[in-house]
């Protein structure tokens, strides 16, 4: 009679199965083995293993938690990559030696950069003195454009992508909507992007500026397009930025870095204590 009621509750073949065998075996005494041979099929499943024996579709986040495995070159991790103090971890994008698959040309230069979107980011570093958490620039997701410096930072091979860990410091710049334009370009610190001039040209004050000579060398002056929000000082507090977008500036010929947004100009990202002057 027990094996009877489990059969009709579980509906499982199997039960009836055993029910069955229990009626035509009368001489043995069944009805103990049957019980504990079907409570043993019903009672250790968990919830989630029941449903999913009766055709039910397993949780969505359980199926991804499975399927996710994190691999750092050849190593297997039981958890995601995380970053310490102000190292960003930067999947870089795939193009062609020298350019961008969004039409940005990276022109050669000793700073080699390169561009690609933010897969994690540390809190940021603690000023030794004042013992203020100096905050990292960029988070998740971000657009940047980074430099690849061979003594620092590591390139690393991360889920099957190409990665580069490096310290905030080395990330030039942020691209709103990850959009390759001058408009959408953010300089990160206290750099500056200076739009340099195509040939001989007059500023409004009348000051001739010098474009691209016969020699090649571009021009160590122009304007200044973007600015950015200053270098963090012992307060966490960014320090206000010398100059401002519309003014124009002269550099040293070797500073900075070369950049073409294939807009008909040249652009160089230089830093703020790199300019000479300014009109």
């Amino acid at each position: 009679q027990l094996s009877r009621e489990l059969a009709r509750l579980a509906g499982s073949p199997l039960v009836s199965w055993l029910a069955l065998l229990s009626s035509t075996c009368r001489t043995i005494p069944m009805a103990p083995i049957i019980a504990a041979l079907c409570l043993s099929f019903v009672l250790p499943l968990p919830l989630d293993t029941a449903r999913h024996a009766r055709g039910a579709t397993p949780a969505p986040a359980l199926m991804e938690a499975a399927a996710t495995t994190y691999r750092l070159n050849n190593y297997l991790l039981p958890a995601p990559l995380t970053p310490r103090n102000n190292m960003v971890l930067v999947k870089l994008r795939k193009s062609e030696e020298g350019e961008t698959s969004r039409g940005l040309v990276l022109a050669a230069s000793q700073r080699k950069i390169r561009d690609g979107e933010v897969a994690a980011a540390g809190p940021g570093l603690t000023h030794p003195e004042s013992g203020q958490l100096l905050p990292t620039g960029v988070g998740a997701g971000d657009h940047v454009l980074c430099e690849e410096i061979v003594m620092e930072g590591e390139a690393i091979d991360y889920l099957g992508e190409k990665h580069r860990m490096l310290p905030d410091s080395r990330v030039v710049a942020t691209l709103e909507g990850g959009v390759m334009s001058a408009a959408t370009f953010k300089p990160s610190g206290e750099r500056l992007l200076v739009r340099l001039p195509k040939a001989v040209e007059e500023t409004a004050s009348g000051i001739a500026l010098a474009g691209l000579g016969d020699s090649g060398e571009l021009p160590s002056q122009g304007e200044v397009v973007a600015v950015g929000p200053g270098q963090l000082n012992a307060r966490g507090e960014h320090n206000p930025m010398p100059v401002a977008p519309g003014e124009f500036v002269v550099f040293g010929r070797y500073a900075g870095s070369e950049l073409d947004f294939e807009d008909g100009f040249k652009y160089k990202v230089v830093f703020a204590r790199e300019c000479l002057a300014k009109w």
